[in-house]
C-alpha cells in the first residue's frame, strides 16, 4: 500500500522540535559576535572621510549573504527547501528589524566611538532577555541573572559612559547615541523573532534573514540615499571583507545561536563583541581604555565565561511547547 505524504501543514499543527545543541550554540554565537566586534572597523574603513552609508553597507551586507546562502543550498541539495518551508512573521519581522538595526548602528560607528556605539547596540540582547521572560516564557536562573548583570555592569564600565566626559566629541556624536540607541532596540526584537519556529532549518532561515534584512535596509538607502560616489577601489575592497566576515559569517552563525541557546545565554556571550569592539578601538584608533574599562571587559569576560563552564538545568529554558507551534 502506498504511503500519502501530506504536502502541506495546517497552521494549528505542532511539529517536533530539533534538540537545541548547546555547545554548537556557544561556538557560534562567540566566533558569531567576534566577527561582529569587527563591524566597526570594516565600516570606517570602507567609508570615505565625512560620509555616513552605514545603510547602503548593510544593504549589500544582507545582499551577499542571501546569494551566499543560495549557493550553500545548492551545494549541499537543499535549495528544494526554500519552497517547502512556510514562512510566519517571526521570520519576516526577524530580519527586518536585524537589518533596521545593523544600518543604524554601522551609522552610529562612524558618529561616535567604537565602545559606546557597540554598548548602545548591545542593548538588544537585555531587551531580548526580558521580552522572552515575558512572551516565551523563558525562566531566568539565578546563576544566569547574576551573570548577564555582570555583563552589562561590564559594558557600562567598558564604554566609558560613567567616566567624566571630553571636550573632544566627535562630530555628529548626539546622532550617533541616537542611532546607536535605535540600533539597541530594534536588535532586541530581532532576537526575540529568533526565538521562534525552531521547526526552520539555520541555513533556510540564514537566507531569508537576509532577503527581509535586505529589505529593511533597502528601505532606508531610499529614504536617505547616501552618496557613494566618493568610494575608490580602496573603500569597496573593505566593503567587500566586511560583506563576508560580518555579513555571511556573523550573521548566519547568529542564527544557528539563536536556535540553540536561550535568550540569557545568548545575551550574555553576545557581550563578547563589547570586547573585541573595544580593543579594536583602542589598538587601531588609539579611544582611551581605563582602569574602568578594563575591569569592565573582565566584567564581561567573566559573565560569557559562566555560560560556557556551567550547563543549565533541564527546566531553566522556560515553556518548549509554544517554541514548537508554527508561528
Amino acid at each position: 500500500m502506498a504511503l500519502t505524504v501530506p504536502t502541506h501543514i495546517p497552521l494549528s499543527t505542532t511539529v517536533a522540535v530539533p534538540r537545541m545543541d548547546r555547545r554548537l550554540g556557544v561556538v557560534a554565537i562567540l566566533v558569531s559576535a567576534t566577527a561582529m566586534g569587527f563591524a566597526g572597523l570594516f565600516g570606517r574603513l570602507a567609508s570615505p572621510t565625512g560620509a555616513v552609508i552605514g545603510e547602503a553597507l548593510t544593504l549589500g551586507r544582507m545582499l551577499f549573504g542571501a546569494v551566499g546562502m543560495v549557493l550553500v543550498l545548492a551545494a549541499t541539495g537543499r535549495l528544494g527547501w526554500l519552497r517547502r518551508t512556510r514562512l510566519s512573521w517571526s521570520v519576516v519581522l526577524g530580519g527586518v528589524f536585524l537589518g533596521l538595526s545593523l544600518a543604524t548602528y554601522l551609522s552610529a560607528t562612524v558618529l561616535t566611538t567604537l565602545s559606546l556605539a557597540v554598548v548602545l547596540h548591545l542593548l538588544g540582547p537585555v531587551l531580548a532577555t526580558v521580552l522572552a521572560r515575558v512572551v516565551l516564557g523563558e525562566r531566568l536562573p539565578r546563576l544566569g541573572s547574576l551573570s548577564l548583570v555582570a555583563s552589562v555592569a561590564g559594558m557600562v564600565l567598558a564604554s566609558g559612559l560613567l567616566e567624566p566626559s571630553s571636550a573632544d566629541v566627535p562630530d555628529g556624536h548626539s546622532m550617533g547615541v541616537l542611532l546607536g540607541a535605535l540600533s539597541g532596540l530594534l536588535y532586541g526584537v530581532a532576537l526575540l523573532c529568533y526565538r521562534r519556529r525552531g521547526d526552520m532549518p539555520s541555513d533556510v532561515r540564514s537566507f531569508w534573514n537576509f532577503v527581509f534584512g535586505a529589505l529593511g535596509a533597502g528601505a532606508m538607502v531610499a529614504i536617505t540615499r547616501p552618496d557613494l560616489s566618493r568610494m575608490n577601489a580602496v573603500h569597496w575592497a573593505w566593503a567587500g571583507a566586511f560583506f563576508l566576515v560580518c555579513g555571511l559569517l556573523a550573521l548566519g552563525l547568529l542564527v544557528v545561536a539563536g536556535k540553540h541557546l536561550r535568550a540569557v545565554e545568548l545575551s550574555a556571550l553576545s557581550y563578547w563583541e563589547v570586547v573585541v569592539a573595544v580593543g579594536v578601538g583602542a589598538v587601531v584608533y588609539g579611544e582611551a581604555l581605563s582602569g574602568p574599562a578594563l575591569l569592565g571587559t573582565g566584567l564581561v569576560v567573566a559573565g560569557a565565561a559562566v555560560h560556557v563552564v556551567v550547563r543549565p538545568s533541564g527546566r531553566a529554558g522556560g515553556r518548549p511547547s509554544r517554541e514548537s507551534t508554527l508561528a
